[in-house]
């Protein structure tokens, strides 16, 4: 069947409902459970961690078995693994709960990613942005649902079972309009010759055996994942305490849980304008002006320490934010000499390990900072990525006639 756009949209949707549907009633597990911040924070990290030691080997799936079989496989785990964050009767077990769901979700993040590049070099046409757009709509979908099963105290694990059904239905339903087969590795860019050297004659003397070009190889993708890293801060921190901040502001459960469906609404909108504004300013001035819009809107809500405010700032970091992974999963996916598979898979666990990082980052900052400043440190790693966009989002020189283009967000 033929690979259709709408198929891998269903399925970047069925991703977004798998973490934001438990996330926000994470206010709920911290008082079931007696964790201080910094205890819940550490809990968290589980789901960075499964995800951690999965983007390896999912990475290696995808470039042996197609992205396909892989995005259906993780889908399905992840909604059979979905409803344990709910069930889990102790610290520990949260913990390995939450493991496999974040191994689950990364194998299907990377293979999703690989499939929706794939249809991009085959069809000619940009789609990332707006299918990072899908997975947000299913992420604001996620924490709507999960604000009104918190106001009408819908028990947690039968939300997450009935949220695990539709993840795996959606899954299946798509299977067969997703990209099928494996990917080629895009052809190196030659290096120009260096002093002396001879067109065609072989390694740069001057650098020796291959040296230069497998430093231009790995050179932008450590860029790339440093600055993943950082988003993953960013996204992470909304997404894992705003529903705790607002309601250390005094707000109800429900109102509470709304915290993330503002990020992740400000998040839907911008990668709906995505495409459109990288093809007009470039990725590095989109990525620039998105980094500088998060640290506005988390800064105004600490300022304003109210909760309308900083639901407001949550939406604008949102909008800010949207653009970074779409332009990061397509930069990896177009590096010269790195296969497809092992570019996203490298987005990807730069990612997790930022995701690894963040919970514990911001729940020792919130003991000893408070978690209101704890968001304004956040808004200082999105200040850090806007001032290198240059260098994360580099201009790409063609190999044929060597003309150079920006990076462009798909």
């Amino acid at each position: 069947m033929r690979a259709r756009a709408s198929a891998i949209a269903v399925v970047f949707v069925a991703n977004g409902l798998g973490g934001p549907s438990f996330l926000p009633r994470l206010p709920e597990r911290q008082a079931d459970l007696g964790l201080s911040h910094a205890g819940l924070g550490v809990v968290l990290a589980g789901m960075a961690a499964g995800a951690l030691a999965a983007s390896p080997l999912a990475g290696r799936a995808v470039e042996r078995a197609g992205s396909r079989p892989v995005v259906v496989a993780a889908g399905l785990a992840l909604g059979a693994s979905l409803w344990t964050a709910g069930a889990a009767p102790g610290p520990v077990v949260l913990f390995a709960a939450l493991a496999v769901v974040g191994a689950a979700d990364a194998a299907m993040d990377i293979a999703m990613n690989a499939n929706g590049s794939a249809y991009e070099r085959r069809s000619g046409r940009s789609v990332l942005h707006r299918l990072h757009g899908a997975w947000s709509l299913g992420a604001l979908g996620a924490a709507g649902l999960a604000a009104t099963a918190a106001a009408l105290d819908v028990p947690l694990t039968a939300h997450l079972v009935a949220v695990g059904a539709a993840i795996g239905a959606g899954v299946v339903a798509a299977r067969g309009g997703l990209v099928g087969g494996r990917e080629p590795v895009p052809a190196a860019t030659p290096a120009p010759p260096g002093p002396g050297a001879i067109a065609g004659a072989g390694p740069d003397p001057a650098t020796g055996d291959g040296a230069a070009p497998r430093r231009r190889r790995v050179g932008p993708l450590v860029v790339l994942g440093a600055a993943t890293v950082g988003g993953a801060v960013i996204e992470g921190a909304p997404a894992d305490w705003s529903a705790i901040r607002l309601e250390r502001l005094g707000t109800g459960p429900g109102t509470a849980a709304l915290g993330l469906a503002a990020f992740m609404a400000g998040m839907l909108v911008g990668r709906l304008v995505g495409d459109h504004l990288t093809d007009r300013f470039g990725g590095a001035a989109v990525l620039r002006g998105g980094m500088t819009l998060v640290a506005a809107g988390l800064l105004a809500g600490a300022l304003a320490d109210h909760p309308a405010a900083f639901a407001v700032g949550l939406v604008l970091a949102g909008a800010g934010a949207s653009a970074l992974f779409p332009l990061a999963f397509s930069a990896a996916g177009t590096t010269p000499g790195v296969a497809p598979g092992t570019g996203a898979a490298t987005v990807s666990l730069a990612a997790r390990l930022g995701f690894l990082a963040e919970p514990v980052l911001m729940g020792a900052l919130a003991e000893v900072l408070g978690l209101r400043w704890a968001f304004v440190v956040v808004g200082a790693v999105a200040l850090a990525i806007a001032g290198a966009a240059s260098r994360i989002v580099p201009p790409v020189a063609h190999p044929i006639d060597g003309t150079v283009t920006d990076v462009r967000a798909v």
